[in-house]
């Protein structure tokens, strides 16, 4: 298995077969288990009642941003997957990175992006989600005024990146199943976080995030046009409605042996006619 603790050494021996910067980007399935299992072992401490050393969190964070800017969309697509046990593990995994790829998509410096990533982070560990929170009732939380106050963050940062992780924790929470309740579908919960930013999101993060998920997030399931079901695999930025897909059932409602890839900005002929709460059987 490769560690950033790895990664982050062999900052300064880059492999002499390729160039620098045309390094390889880093598997997301690896990044993604690392952080998982980072997370995991902060919430058995917890458990134990031991002390969170928030500058381990920090340092944790500064090894992760690298991979998480570098790993491909697919990265996005793990934050979509169903999961029951351990549900907070994974939604304090899920809200921090996508609070990082949100920062990254707002050009944050390293130091910033450590910061927000950490916040998000310290901010799950809480052991609640907050499924209607705005950046104030956020910045009450003992961890985060804590890690506020110990990085001295001035605050219209603060106000900026507590604005991102309440929109981010949202918008996962509501997407994923819980014990008590159904998964909602991601344009539904877009919809209503627009109709909510002015009175608790800032709405131009909002429209921020609308950009990076798009109406059809990665992993989410559309039925098109012709009838045949498939799933999202990446997001045409300048064609947000026209994404590409993997098409999974035919239009007679017969699987697929083998999943047909197609780009729906090159096929105008093709359209989603409608998004689909779960996946096809």
């Amino acid at each position: 298995m490769v560690y950033f603790s790895d990664i982050d050494k062999a900052k300064d021996k880059p492999p002499k077969e390729l160039p620098k910067e045309k390094a390889p980007a880093l598997d997301a399935g690896v990044v993604y288990n690392e952080a998982a299992a980072f997370v995991k072992e902060i919430f058995q401490r917890r458990s134990e009642k031991k002390e969170l050393d928030i500058e381990e969190v920090c340092r944790f964070i500064g090894k992760a941003v690298g991979p998480i800017a570098s790993a491909d969309d697919k990265i996005i697509f793990l934050t979509t997957g169903t999961y029951l046990k351990e549900y907070l593990c994974y939604h304090t995994v899920n809200v921090t990175i996508l609070a990082i790829k949100v920062g990254l998509n707002l050009k944050y410096s390293s130091e910033q992006l450590v910061n927000l990533g950490a916040l998000a982070l310290l901010h799950a560990l809480t052991g609640a989600e907050d499924e209607g929170y705005g950046a104030q009732e956020l910045q009450r939380q003992e961890f985060i005024q804590k890690f506020i106050q110990a990085r001295q963050l001035k605050e219209g940062f603060v106000k900026e990146s507590l604005s991102i992780i309440a929109i981010v924790d949202v918008y996962e929470s509501l997407t994923h199943m819980r014990s008590y309740r159904q998964r909602f579908m991601p344009h539904e919960v877009l919809k209503a976080i627009i109709l909510a930013s002015e009175k608790v999101f800032n709405p131009g993060i909002v429209k921020k995030i609308i950009e990076i998920f798009s109406i059809y997030p990665l992993g989410s399931f559309v039925r098109l046009n012709t009838e045949e079901v498939a799933q999202v695999v990446r997001i045409n930025k300048d064609f947000p409605l026209r994404p590409q897909v993997d098409i999974l059932i035919d239009s007679r409602g017969k699987r697929l042996k083998e999943k047909k890839a197609v780009d729906l900005s090159s096929h105008l002929n093709l359209y989603i006619k409608e998004p689909l709460l779960e996946s096809p059987p």
